[in-house]
């Protein structure tokens, strides 16, 4: 049978040899160990609470007073360098800000509006109202009266056109045809009618002379003259019309955008660079150029050093690293196979025979030996100690017990109300004795001193004279009552309460 309690099925004759002088050994050698264990165990937990209550009283509680010194010295430290900080970076930075920047930034933007403002607001409203407004009027003006002007011409020639072609064109015709035509071609109707034949000759002839003719006469003697004097006005109207924008609209813009927009647009952009060119040099002295010194001879060389000695150590060391890192790999496998061969031949091969074939039936049954017995010794073990606390308990701790409950505590009362009543009746009048005849002795002395004082006046009086104001009234003169005078009781000096 196995710890377990389990049958084992390959045990050799080697295992059922030693398995009972084994266990019989290992109970007889590890119960004295285990009581020992016990005891130590206990006395172990015993010292440590006990240690653990004098670590505490001993290391952490000064040791947490002199953390929460130190946190308190440097909370100081911080406020401290707080302080200095809002004192030396924080307040001048605050004032540069305050008392430099913003007013230099306000004076700036107040010159800049001044400039703008005077450079170039003020001169465009006066020119948009003194010359720009005024010549927009008188343009417009111009271009009315041109156009009321032209107007006025186109319709006086239109008058006269319709006059023209009225009275000379279809006044005419329409006299020609209800006067010659329509009779004519009536009379050759009613001619044809009556003979019933006609010759074509005859018919071309009276067309000719009753149509083509004076067709030919209308188009040559009146129409063509009348064509050509309307085109003559036509093209007069046209030259007094450009004459008119020419000399009304187009010179006088000319004039205005050489001899007025010009030099105001060069003047404004004169200006404007100008002061961009201030702008940009105000912010290249105050911002560009100091930060363009503190970044080429401050941060530059730092992060220069900086990156130089970050590079070398770097370089440095991973030379150093990779150096070490080959040596040591080659020289691990060398010898990790030397060492790996004579291991495996030397040593490996039979240890694993030993153990496999001797040690590891006999570590197993003292093992399981080991282990009943440690649990067996437990059990007696724990039984002596149930005893022996009961011992204790019985013979110590029960007597000490009655004696505290029924000595120790009756006693500490009795002494407590024996105290308590010899501070009430004996201490307590004492005191106020005591007080009162130092009251007295205090009265005394006070009136001594007040009758020696008197008698000094008195000794000065007689040897040296009255005062002069006291010669002068003599009725002002008061006597001292020292005993009606009380003094107030000094500070941190008990009074006992009868005479408070």
């Amino acid at each position: 049978m196995s710890v377990t309690g389990e049958r084992d099925t390959d045990q050799g004759c080697l295992t059922v040899a030693i398995r009972m002088p084994v266990r019989i050994f290992a109970l007889v050698v590890i119960l004295p160990v285990r009581m020992a264990w016990d005891a130590l165990a206990a006395t172990a937990r015993a010292l440590g609470a006990g240690l653990g209550w004098l670590w505490r009283r001993v290391v952490v509680e000064p040791l947490s007073a002199v953390a929460r010194g130190t946190g308190r010295a440097l909370r100081w430290v911080g406020g401290a360098l707080a302080w200095l900080g809002r004192v030396l970076i924080a307040a001048p930075l605050v004032w540069l800000w305050t008392a430099v920047l913003v007013p230099a930034g306000r004076g700036t933007a107040t010159a800049a509006r001044w400039l703008v403002r005077t450079l170039v607001v003020v001169p465009l409203c006066a020119l948009y109202r003194y010359v720009l407004k005024p010549f927009g009027q008188g343009v417009t003006w111009s271009l009315r009266a041109a156009g009321s002007g032209l107007a006025a011409l186109v319709r006086l020639f239109g008058t006269g056109v319709a006059l023209f072609v009225t009275h000379l064109i279809v006044r005419p015709l329409r006299l020609l045809h209800s006067a010659v035509l329509a009779p004519a071609a009536r009379a050759l109707a009613a001619a044809l009618a009556a003979t019933g034949h006609g010759t074509g000759a005859a018919v071309r002839w009276l067309l000719r002379v009753l149509v083509v003719v004076p067709l030919v006469l209308l188009y040559r003697y009146v129409l063509t003259p009348v064509g050509h004097a309307a085109r003559w006005s036509v093209r007069a109207l046209g030259t007094a019309a450009g004459w008119l924008l020419r000399y009304l609209v187009a010179v006088p813009a000319v004039a205005l955008y050489r001899y007025v927009l010009t030099p105001l647009g060069r003047a404004a952009v004169w200006t404007a660079r100008a002061s961009g060119t201030a702008a940009l040099w105000l912010g290249r002295v105050l911002f560009v150029v100091p930060l363009v010194a503190f970044h080429r001879y401050v941060l530059t060389p730092l992060g220069r050093a900086a990156v130089w000695s970050v590079r070398a150590l770097g370089t440095g060391t991973g030379r150093l690293l990779r150096a070490l890192g080959t040596a040591l790999t080659w020289s691990a496998e060398a010898v990790g196979t030397a060492v790996g061969w004579l291991l495996g031949y030397l040593i490996v091969v039979p240890l694993v025979a030993l153990y496999r074939h001797v040690l590891a039936p006999v570590g197993r049954e003292i093992a399981a030996a080991l282990g009943h017995a440690w649990r067996v010794s437990g059990y007696i073990s724990r039984a002596v100690g149930r005893g022996l606390k009961w011992l204790a308990r019985t013979l110590i701790g029960d007597p000490a017990r009655w004696v505290w409950h029924t000595v120790v505590v009756p006693a500490a009362d009795a002494a407590r109300a024996v105290g308590r009543w010899t501070r009430r009746e004996v201490l307590a009048p004492a005191g106020r004795a005591v007080a009162e005849a130092r009251k007295i002795v205090q009265e005394a002395l006070r009136t001594v001193r007040v009758t020696v004082r008197e008698a000094r006046a008195d000794a000065r009086r007689m040897l040296f004279g009255a005062p002069k104001s006291a010669a002068r009234l003599p009725e002002q003169r008061t006597a001292p009552v020292p005993d009606l005078v009380k003094r107030a009781p000094e500070s941190g000096r008990r009074v006992p309460p009868g005479h408070r």
